[in-house]
């Protein structure tokens, strides 16, 4: 799923929806693909960045606002902080439209893991079951797993979520591009660094060029 695809279709659908994000790529990549006409239309944990932000202040979002769209970008490891808070959107008809952006792993940590270290470590998320978490909590269930589906998805989504029942659409993301938030914050850090930390970046980067030049074989020169 290409981020601004999944953008440019929530706007395009729901254009005067709320948006709540999450501490991660979801905040970054709305910032960048949103272009909203008001004020109170964007919620996020810009102070501390808190992970598990999103479900919940959409949820406070729809109560607060009956009748509005309302949309939660969370990404996989963010939704399993507060994503049972489901269960009290579906109690209390906060029809809620939560995209479960899904890569398998906490993407902006990992994106600079891979630009500094040359690797990653601790950042994966497991796999689990988004289906059969949604039963659980009583909400809806929509596949979004490519671009092609996505006005589809997303449309079947806000039809049930306008009915009082919260939704999860299941968003198989593509993070393969770097937001402009984690390419900012390595170029500035990168200056802050004293020479013999500069340089081993560039030896890193270095190294992983080659690595893809040669088909991702490690070790070969």
């Amino acid at each position: 799923m290409t981020p601004a695809e999944l953008f440019a279709s929530l706007q395009r659908l729901a254009p005067d929806a709320i948006y709540a994000t999450d501490s991660g790529n979801g905040t970054f990549l709305a910032m960048e693909h949103l272009r909203l006409d008001r004020p109170g239309r964007f919620l996020a944990p810009v102070d501390f960045s808190c992970m598990g932000y999103s479900v919940p202040a959409a949820i406070g979002a729809a109560l607060a606002n009956p009748g509005r769209d309302v949309v939660a970008l969370a990404g996989d490891g963010a939704f399993l902080m507060t994503g049972l808070e489901l269960a009290t959107a579906a109690s209390y008809g906060a029809g809620v439209v939560v995209c479960l952006l899904r890569d398998g792993e906490l993407a902006q940590i990992a994106q600079f893991q891979r630009t500094v270290l040359a690797g990653t470590a601790n950042s994966t998320v497991a796999t689990y079951d988004a289906r059969a978490f949604a039963q659980t909590t009583g909400a809806g269930y929509v596949p979004c797993p490519s671009d092609a589906r996505l006005d589809h998805a997303l449309s079947e989504a806000f039809a049930a979520a306008r009915g009082g029942r919260p939704v999860i659409v299941d968003v198989a993301i593509d993070y393969s591009r770097k937001t402009y938030f984690t390419r900012g914050a390595v170029k500035t850090n990168f200056w802050r660094l004293p020479w013999p930390e500069r340089l081993r970046m560039i030896a890193r980067a270095a190294a992983r060029h080659v690595e893809r030049r040669l088909g991702g074989v490690p070790g070969r020169a």
